[in-house]
């Protein structure tokens, strides 16, 4: 009786994977892995660039609100001369509403000339007329590029950059 339990026991099989099928799953792995790595990577640098535009939209849209609700001039200034680095929505006698820390460090430097800001002036309106401010990483031409501008009635909007152009803006 002894032997038939011991034989029994020798032809019971346990549950797992061989070294063979398991080499096969992660060779499987491997390959599928391989060939969804870049279009995931254009993925997530496109999402660096839309949340980009979207955080200096968004300080747009809140220094407007601010401007005319304290009836006041309230600035939008780039940290180091380089939206970039980050911002800040300040009122003229200096005090910070708002900070903005650097944006994500694979997005081109956006930099602006000395002293320059976005005024919003106690109606809502830009002081002056601005260029396109244009989040992009230079480096994957197949990352779209997006434009953020500020028409004249101080309504920021963001656009994106159809013609692959980086030099002349969004077209």
């Amino acid at each position: 009786m002894g032997t038939l339990t011991t034989t029994a026991r020798r032809h019971e099989r346990h549950g797992g994977f061989t070294l063979v099928e398991l080499g096969v799953t992660i060779a499987i792995i491997a390959v599928l892995a391989t060939i969804a790595m870049p279009p995931m990577i254009n993925l997530i640098l496109t999402q660096h660039v839309k949340s980009g535009a979207s955080n200096l939209q968004t300080a747009l849209f809140y220094a407007r609100s601010e401007a005319v609700k304290r009836a006041a001039n309230v600035d939008i200034v780039p940290v180091s001369n380089d939206w970039k680095s980050g911002w800040k929505v300040q009122l003229a006698d200096g005090t910070v509403l708002r900070a903005q820390s650097a944006l994500d460090s694979q997005l081109t430097s956006m930099p602006v000339n000395a002293g320059e800001k976005v005024t919003y002036q106690s109606d809502g309106h830009i002081a002056a007329a601005l260029g396109s401010m244009i989040v992009r990483i230079s480096t994957n031409p197949k990352v779209t590029a997006r434009c953020v501008v500020v028409d004249l009635s101080g309504r920021a909007s963001v656009v994106a950059d159809t013609d692959g152009n980086p030099l002349n803006g969004c077209n």
